[in-house]
């Protein structure tokens, strides 16, 4: 099944951040535990990773503070192969 991230950046102010953060408990452990935050290091964002059919089913996984506001991104991982294929295939592309 497709890999999503859905990504959210909010204002910096300690106002924003525990108004989402405090949004994020409201809803349920659920969301909180499958959360990343970059707010510490500085960079107001949150991060989710879910398992979706499409974008459109990954987008309702977000918690609704955030649901219509959030970038969401279909991600994959390559194999070595894959990098190969990848390579191999645009050989004959002239990138100079």
């Amino acid at each position: 099944m497709p890999q999503y991230i859905i990504q959210h950046s909010h204002d910096p102010s300690p106002k924003e951040c525990f108004r989402i953060l405090d949004a994020f408990v409201a809803i349920g452990a659920h969301y909180l535990t499958n959360a990343f935050w970059g707010c510490l290091a500085g960079e107001h964002t949150a991060w989710i990773i879910v398992e979706a059919d499409n974008d459109h089913q990954a987008r309702l996984m977000a918690p609704p503070v955030i649901r219509r506001t959030a970038q969401v991104t279909v991600v994959n991982k390559f194999t070595p192969t894959q990098i190969r294929e990848l390579h191999d295939s645009h050989d004959s592309v002239d990138v100079g």
